[in-house]
């Protein structure tokens, strides 16, 4: 029985390592993340694509360079293709990268990722970009593809970009240097921007730009307007830089809608963003059973509480802010605690699911949940003077617990109680 713990421990563990994802529930496309970009260019009639690839060092396999021994090396071909709405390849484009580090620490690479860029000039039009990496010491080869609609915007009479994620500005000599969220996942910082441009292609003098974000219940959670005085000049280009606060966001999908306009034209664009976890192993849309699943390590005014939010936005937040207290490291991004209770959680489904209870609410889930693998089972099933039974032994802290089936039907209740003050 405890290696059959150990093993399904082992195997979660794997399968639920922290990852960035852009929009793809498969595991393997984890390995890269892909946003494209279009912006005004002044080649004629083409418009500049932006192509970011943004590869996180912790899905890369390093190896000892072999001309410094001190380094560690991961090589991988990049490979970009653009094809038009007639199927035909208009761009394409490898290249052999690599990333050199000097350390390999699980810290360190889940924190760490290179970001590669290309520019592209294409005429107005719709496109589909296809992105594939090909790790070369593992053969291992990932694609992504995002459809893009390409805009001339020197022949509209206003206009704007689309819209990219910011995730930090510094500033160097004068200049801001932007990091860019390739992801789109802004579940690591506090405040995050958005970037884009206002084109202005008429006579008017000023231009109102009003942006709101709405939640994944089209409820909307920030707004702010700028305006943008072009009066006596002739600027074209207007760049806008947004801050916005994340710490009132709760998890999920938010649609990001910019309007600009002038005394006679206005335009619209929509964009999006996600705030997802970066390490936490089930689903937070959720919410409702993950705050029923709290039963073991939360009181249930802490429960109450969580549960009586008003949207599921809500629900999120307070819920994510109960598991932020018993964070065992808080300055890092993993919650210890929150992960291996929740890996439980599911271990305990996956070996005590009955036809009519699901494993985490029956006696051995809960002892499970609560108390971790045992260090002994002793199983007896086939007793000719007593009901099966099963004895699990806890011997880091002097305890043990004895389940009966009573019904026959591999139903064990627990015969040995557990007081509050056993809680995980």
């Amino acid at each position: 029985m405890r290696a059959i713990f150990a093993a399904l421990i082992a195997a979660l563990l794997f399968s639920f390592t922290p990852s960035v994802s852009q929009d793809n529930s498969d595991e393997n496309n984890n390995m890269f993340n892909l946003d494209v970009l279009n912006f005004y260019s002044t080649e004629g009639t083409r418009s500049r694509v932006d192509v970011y690839v943004e590869i996180p060092l912790r899905n890369m396999e390093f190896k000892k360079s072999k001309t410094d021994k001190t380094n560690f090396i991961s090589k991988f071909d990049l490979n970009i293709d653009v094809i038009d709405k007639d199927k035909n390849v208009i761009y394409n484009n490898v290249s052999k990268e690599e990333v050199t580090t000097k350390t390999t620490g699980q810290e360190y690479l889940s924190q760490n990722s290179q970001i590669l860029t290309r520019n592209l000039f294409l005429p107005p039009g719709e496109y589909d970009v296809k992105v594939s990496v090909f790790e070369q010491s593992t053969k291992r080869i990932v694609e992504q593809d995002k459809k893009i609609w390409v805009e001339d915007y020197s022949t509209l009479p206003l206009s704007i970009s689309n819209v990219m994620i910011v995730s930090h500005i510094a500033s160097t000599e004068g200049k801001k240097m932007i990091t860019p969220d390739v992801a789109r996942n802004v579940a690591a910082v506090d405040t995050f921007y958005l970037f884009y441009y206002v084109y202005r292609n008429n006579e008017d003098e000023n231009i109102d730009v009003d942006c709101r974000i709405f939640d994944p219940e089209k409820k909307v959670v920030f707004a702010k307007k700028e305006i943008i005085n072009v009066a006596g000049g002739s600027l074209f280009q207007n760049q806008v830089f947004m801050a916005v606060p994340t710490n009132e966001f709760g998890y999920g999908k938010y649609t990001i809608e910019i309007t600009a306009a002038s005394s006679n034209h206005n335009t619209t664009v929509r964009s999006y963003f996600q705030n997802e976890s970066l390490d936490f192993p089930v689903p937070l849309k959720e919410i409702d059973l993950l705050i029923d699943q709290l039963q073991y390590v939360a009181k249930e005014n802490e429960i109450d509480y969580i549960r009586e939010g008003k949207t599921n936005s809500e629900k999120q937040k307070r819920f994510l802010d109960f598991w932020k207290k018993k964070d065992p490291s808080p300055n890092t991004k993993r919650n210890e605690f929150m992960q291996e209770y929740y890996i439980r959680v599911i271990l305990a489904n996956k070996s005590f699911s009955t036809s009519y209870t699901q494993g985490w609410r029956t006696d051995m889930g809960m002892v499970f949940i609560i108390f971790g693998q045992p260090s002994n089972v002793e199983r007896h099933p086939y007793e000719m003077d007593s009901k099966p039974y099963e004895v699990w032994q806890y011997y880091e802290i002097s305890r043990q617990f004895v389940f009966v089936d009573n019904s026959g039907f591999g139903d064990y209740r627990l015969i040995t109680p557990i007081w509050e003050t056993f809680r995980y």
